[in-house]
């Protein structure tokens, strides 16, 4: 036996008996004492300190050929890792520093790295002494912990020197490692025994009798104890790895399941290399491997051991292997601890089998042979029934998995979609309302599985997928109704009958209907509540928006689509005002598109079921809806472009005129904002300008309501504006068939009128004295010039257009006034007292206009001047000409 007089090195902080509470039988108490990390750091910075020191005296007896103070350094070195006041996270970077300290006594002439005590031990077999004596010889060593390190390198030797049957010495060290019963102790031990670190060959892992291996034969063992020994290793490991768990108090319990996962690595490296054993059949692993993993993990009744190593077993095993054994590894879920998420690993497990699958199309026939989805189907049933107590959030996202892997392996198999979704609705009833928000998230995710493997409207015609959606509260119902209405707007789904719609609608409610407490919060304004929730009402009403355009019956049916249309606009208008504002329009432009298909159709000599008049007079009510929002712009551009339609489209003049005829009574009631109203009357003029089915009397009678309006307009150049608009009222653009209509002297009169406003808005912004801003003609002198310019323009454009009462003479006098308006604007507006303005004034300035246009005090308002140039350029390229439109210019001078 031999022996290093080890001088204290913990000092004061250390406890009086660490040296004398060494215990190496498993009956002996192993609770670990709870120390403070200062402590910790100092210890450990204590023991490093001492593996340097025995290190450095190691390598000098290697140096020195001294084979008895390389043991007994050797052994002082790894007597360091006896101690049990580090925590396993600690004790790791003291395990790390000890093998590093032999590891960097390399021999520099291996052409395989190997640690400097292992070629001092082979090398001892040329100087006349056995690896059998040697392998004697260190357990005289007088502590068990470094006295079973050196045996497995001495083993090491033993068997790479061809002296010892590679069985007969794993066999007999594995066995002999029983021996550290201290868990940390004890698995960092068996993990030298077999692990391999960046590359570096392991002590014994080299030295298995694997197929192929040197070590193979009739005496060294075969594949079959490589399987055992480490069957055997990860057995012990994870035995000392559990007890882990059952060390210290109670409230260290977080503390130690931390310190566990950290360990994890060390006990799972062993079925890495079962894995990786070259002579390991399906065989081997189905009647030797497989039984002996599960019966450890099944009989050690701890959670986090269970956890990982199934995910383990999983991970590091071919898939064919899993196919194969399929009814195995199912069969030991059931009978996992309740703390086990077995939704992870079944999850894992149907991810790689999809996987596998989606490799090779014979893969699935062969888990049609297994029937694969059946089985796990019973399994997933089966872990519900066994833990009553299991978590809705983990039910939801195992058969949310099983779901993924159905869609994955049977895309056809809808029927299995349903079977998934009515035993997770069994088995999530039975467990009360679901208040929990993970759980309501899992259910969400498992809504929203099928959707991405399927047409959203197959899916949702599905039988228990209402039943599911049904457990939801109200908010996350809303998030499940947004994903199927993204997913119908993503892959373009079309809904395309009566029944699909309605059943649509069904699922989409919380979008559709309005947020209890809404109108509450509208009432009491309450601002960052209420904007929260309109931003919500915003996002649902765009996509619903975008849905209707989705619903189109199948092969154009009008009649069909005309039901579609009613059944939407239903249930559209029990949302609250702020939903409907953003639903309707769309709805009415999706009909007044389908309005278009069935007057061709009439016209054609078809005679659809669901005639045009039908249709506007659902469009009718949906614009009256939209103005008792109210939402009079809206309705009113509605009601206009619905009349439009009826004029253009379906040539329906008391249709139209009754469009009409609603548009100016929302103009007169509910149009209070005096920009809302300029907006409003241009859209009136420019409709009416292009409906051309209306005989004398109707369009007189809409016309000269129209032009009523101008003059009540607030400013006056928006008067001017609206009265240049309705001189186009009568003066249509001639069209192959349809009455144009031509009245010069009404447009006259209006271009008359406009001059006169002008005029008036020219004397105001006088008296106002306010001076253009820039390049601003909206505002200041600028803008009643601007309006003289237009005035031309019209009486340019009707001059053109072939109008007999607009002459030379006419567009004479017209040029002047607006030259003259243009230079007195530019020149000293505020220089000329309002009262000089009068008709003398006005025909002084005609004779002005050539040579105040061109003024410096002109170029002041580059817009105007641009336009006005515009105008003369246009009238010059006119008379440039030639031919009869030139000749209507020539009598007009510039």
């Amino acid at each position: 036996m031999y022996n290093v007089d080890v001088p204290p090195r913990f000092g004061l902080l250390a406890p009086p008996d660490h040296r004398s509470s060494w215990s190496v039988g498993p009956q002996a108490a192993m609770v670990e004492p709870n120390y403070m990390p200062e402590e910790q750091k100092a210890w450990l910075k204590d023991a490093s300190n001492a593996v340097k020191r025995h290190g450095f005296y190691l390598r000098k007896a290697i140096d020195d050929d001294n084979m008895k103070e390389a043991l007994r350094y050797s052994a002082a070195l790894l007597g360091e890792l006896r101690t049990s006041l580090l925590s396993p996270q600690k004790y790791y970077e003291l395990y790390m520093q000890a093998c590093d300290e032999l590891r960097n006594l390399e021999a520099r002439q291996q052409p395989q790295p190997a640690a400097a005590l292992l070629v001092f031990f082979r090398d001892e077999a040329g100087k006349g002494r056995s690896q059998g004596e040697l392998y004697d010889l260190v357990q005289h060593a007088g502590n068990i912990v470094p006295r079973l390190y050196l045996l497995c390198t001495a083993g090491a030797c033993y068997v790479r020197g061809g002296e010892a049957p590679a069985k007969l010495i794993l066999r007999d060290v594995v066995e002999m490692c029983k021996g550290v019963q201290h868990p940390t102790r004890g698995l960092f031990l068996r993990a030298y025994l077999v692990q391999a670190r960046q590359g570096r060959g392991a002590v014994m892992r080299g030295l298995l009798p694997d197929t192929n291996s040197q070590y193979e034969g009739e005496d060294g063992g075969n594949v079959i104890d490589a399987i055992e020994f480490l069957l055997v290793n990860f057995t012990e490991m994870n035995k000392l790895w559990v007890r882990m768990q059952h060390q210290g108090s109670a409230r260290d319990r977080e503390k130690r399941e931390r310190e566990r996962q950290q360990l994890a690595d060390l006990v799972g490296k062993n079925l890495t290399y079962l894995s990786q054993l070259d002579g390991l059949t399906f065989q081997l692993y189905r009647d030797i491997v497989l039984p002996r993993v599960l019966e450890q993990v099944v009989t050690c009744r701890d959670d986090i051991a269970q956890q990982y190593l199934m995910q383990c077993v999983i991970m590091v095993f071919p898939d064919e292997f899993h196919l194969g054994t399929l009814q195995s590894l199912l069969g030991a879920l059931p009978q996992l601890q309740p703390g086990v998420r077995v939704h992870t690993v079944l999850s894992l497990l149907m991810d790689r089998l999809a996987n596998y699958a989606a490799t090779d199309k014979d893969v699935v026939e062969e888990m049609n042979g297994v029937d694969a989805f059946g089985q796990m189907s019973k399994v997933a049933l089966k872990v519900v029934e066994q833990h009553p107590d299991m978590p809705g959030a983990d039910v939801a996202a195992m058969y949310s998995a099983l779901l993924g892997f159905s869609g994955t392996v049977y895309p056809d198999r809808l029927d299995f979609v349903d079977r998934v979704l009515e035993t997770c609705y069994n088995a999530l009833q039975r467990r009360g309302p679901i208040n929990d928000s993970k759980a309501e998230k899992q259910v969400v995710a498992l809504l929203s599985t099928p959707l991405d493997k399927y047409d959203a409207v197959t899916v949702l015609g599905l039988a228990h997928y209402p039943s599911v959606m049904e457990l939801l509260q109200p908010r996350m119902k809303r998030e499940v109704a947004t994903r199927i209405v993204q997913t119908l707007l993503a892959a373009g789904t079309q809904v395309s009958t009566l029944d699909q719609v309605e059943m649509l609608f069904s699922f989409i409610t919380p979008l559709v209907q309005d947020v209890e407490g809404l109108q509450d919060l509208l009432d009491e304004e309450a601002s960052e509540q209420l904007t929260a929730l309109l931003l919500d009402v915003s996002e649902d009403q765009q996509l619903l928006a975008r849905l209707v355009h989705n619903m189109q019956a199948e092969g154009g049916d009008t009649d069909a689509q005309h039901g579609m249309v009613v059944a939407a606009q239903r249930h559209f208008l029990q949302g609250g005002p702020q939903r409907i504002r953003h639903t309707l329009p769309p709805l009415a432009f999706s009909a007044l598109a389908t309005v278009r298909r069935v007057a061709a159709a009439q016209q054609g000599g078809s005679t659809p079921q669901v005639g045009c008049a039908a249709w506007y007079q659902l469009l009718h009510q949906t614009a009256t809806e939209l103005a008792s929002v109210p939402a009079a712009e809206l309705a009113l551009q509605l009601f206009l472009t619905c009349a439009h339609s009826a004029s253009e489209e379906a040539a329906l003049e008391v249709t139209a005129y009754e469009f009409f005829e609603q548009a100016f009574v929302l103009y007169e009631e509910s149009i209070p904002d005096s920009r809302q109203e300029v907006r409003a009357l241009q859209s009136i003029i420019g409709t009416l300008s292009r409906c051309y089915v209306f005989g004398a009397d109707e369009r007189a009678a809409l016309a000269h309501k129209a032009s009523s309006y101008c003059a009540k307009l607030l400013k006056r150049t928006d008067q001017c504006q609206a009265l240049l608009a309705c001189s186009h009222l009568h003066w249509q653009p001639a069209i192959e068939g349809k009455r144009a209509v031509r009245d010069e002297q009404a447009v006259l009169s209006c271009l008359k009128r406009a001059l006169k406003v002008a005029n008036a808005a020219q004397q105001q912004l006088a008296v106002a004295g306010k001076p253009a801003r820039g390049g601003d003609v909206s505002s200041g002198p600028a803008a009643a010039a601007s309006l003289f310019v237009e005035i031309l323009n019209h009486y340019l454009f009707f001059f053109d257009a072939g109008g007999q009462l607009i002459t030379t003479a006419v567009l004479q006098a017209s040029g002047q006034a607006c030259g003259a308006a243009v230079a007195y604007w530019s020149v000293a507006l505020h220089a000329i007292d309002c009262s000089w303005w009068d008709i003398g004034v006005w025909l002084s300035l005609l004779e002005l206009v050539a040579n105040e246009v061109a003024a410096d005090a002109c170029k002041d308002n580059e817009a105007l001047q641009t336009f006005y140039s515009n105008t003369l350029a246009h009238i010059k390229q006119r008379k440039a000409a030639g031919g009869e439109a030139g000749a209507k210019y020539d009598g007009l001078q510039i």
